[in-house]
C-alpha cells in the first residue's frame, strides 16, 4: 500500500482537519477571551505555542493508535476486517465540520457586538 493510501487508513488526513479546526475554536476563544476578559496578550501566544507543540503528537498518537468499540488500541492489534476506521473517520470529519461552525458563529456574534 501507498504511503498516502495508509495515511487515508489510518484517517490522519481528518485527524489533520479536525486538529486545525479545533485549534482554530481555541484560537477564536483565546482571543475573546484576551479582548473581553482582559486577560495578558501572552496568554494567546502561549496557546498558540501550545497548539503547534501539540499539533506532531497528535499525528504520531494517530498513526499509531485506532479507536475501536472496545476503547483505544494499537493499530497492530485490531483486526483489519473488525476495523471501524470508516466510521471513526465519519465522526472526525463532523467533528470537524462542528467545530468550524462554530468558530464560524463566534465570529459573527464578535462582529455584531463590534
Amino acid at each position: 500500500m501507498s504511503l498516502f493510501g495508509e495515511l487515508g487508513r489510518r484517517n490522519i488526513f481528518r485527524v489533520v482537519l479536525l486538529y486545525v479546526a479545533a485549534g482554530w475554536l481555541v484560537l477564536e476563544v483565546g482571543a475573546l477571551l484576551v479582548d473581553y476578559a482582559g486577560l495578558p496578550d501572552w496568554v494567546y501566544r502561549f496557546t498558540f505555542a501550545l497548539l503547534i507543540i501539540g499539533f506532531p503528537l497528535a499525528l504520531v498518537l494517530s498513526w499509531m493508535f485506532e479507536i475501536t468499540p472496545e476503547g483505544l488500541r494499537r493499530e497492530f492489534e485490531v483486526d483489519p476486517e473488525r476495523s471501524i476506521t470508516r466510521e471513526t473517520g465519519t465522526r472526525l470529519i463532523r467533528l470537524a465540520l462542528l467545530a468550524t461552525l462554530v468558530v464560524v458563529l463566534l465570529n459573527l456574534l464578535r462582529f455584531a457586538l463590534g
